[in-house]
């Protein structure tokens, strides 16, 4: 498994991202990642399977797949050519200014049905005013979240328990974490094993043992995954050409952009695109 930090930023005055997915042709996956945000799947048609803080889970139509700020989580889809969901990634700093201490809680609603259809209910309405933006629209998008909290802080939240980690687990989560940060800022750059150890204060072969530990791949591995994950992002959604993806995203030439891609999703990007362009 691979995992990075994902940097989300709001949508202009709105407290959050809005999504909505129709993932045909596209990459459902998305690597281990965590990022302060509070994260709501709601799948309307397809599977998702998911990975919370190394627990995995399904999620089949009309359930939410939730994730706290800062657990770290996966997302895949059980069919890539049928999977339809509506994600919202909402603002924590809203959620600090009606209750300062929330770093402190933790929010969950298994078992609850009427908070689940009411969750639900508020998502969709939020996607179905983001994706028409009549007037007003920001307004009423922000009132609809500030609903969403208010169920959250009236009726999800429950009390952080303090795990007994060892000083040396909770220095391993937190150097991991460092590594992380440093890797989703710097993947485009020419990125050695020994700079990054260098960052982190280990030497290059405890820093190598240390990071399979934590993440079942090597160094190299898991910079390959966050390089394509990025430049897939990119082949879709611009029109730059094949060395353009290469370099942006820190692959050292064509070749080696061209063997990864085509080891990941069976094709070369070119071809890639065209299916998609297809769809």
């Amino acid at each position: 498994m691979n995992y990075y930090q994902e940097k989300v930023e709001n949508q202009g005055n709105i407290p959050a991202q809005i999504y909505i997915g129709n993932s045909q042709c596209m990459n459902c996956h998305y690597p281990l990642h965590w990022h302060t945000h509070l994260e709501f799947n709601l799948v309307l048609e397809g599977i998702i399977k998911g990975v919370i803080n190394g627990n995995s889970v399904t999620i089949p139509p009309g359930d939410i797949f939730f994730v706290n700020s800062s657990d770290l989580h996966e997302t895949d889809a059980v069919d890539q050519n049928h999977m339809r969901a509506i994600t919202l990634l909402l603002s924590y700093d809203l959620l600090k200014e009606y209750c300062p201490d929330v770093d402190t809680y933790y929010f969950n609603w298994s078992g609850n049905d009427t908070i689940h259809q009411q969750l639900k209910k508020l998502i969709l309405e939020c996607a179905k005013l983001s994706e028409k933006k009549d007037a007003y629209y920001e307004l009423e998008l922000s009132i609809a979240l500030r609903k969403l909290c208010l169920i959250l802080l009236k009726n999800c939240k429950h009390k952080r328990q303090e795990k007994n980690l060892s000083k040396p687990e909770v220095k391993s989560m937190v150097d991991i974490r460092k590594v992380i940060a440093f890797i989703e800022n710097h993947y485009e750059d020419d990125l050695s094993l020994s700079e990054i150890a260098t960052y982190i204060g280990m030497s290059p072969n405890y820093f190598s043992r240390f990071f399979k530990n934590a993440t079942n791949e090597t160094v190299h591995s898991y910079l390959t995954h966050i390089r394509l994950y990025h430049a897939h992002k990119e082949l879709l959604n611009s029109t730059h050409s094949i060395t353009e993806l290469a370099l942006n995203n820190g692959f050292p030439n064509v070749k080696a952009f061209i063997e990864a891609f085509k080891k990941a999703y069976g094709t070369t990007p070119n071809k890639y695109k065209n299916q998609f362009a297809k769809r």
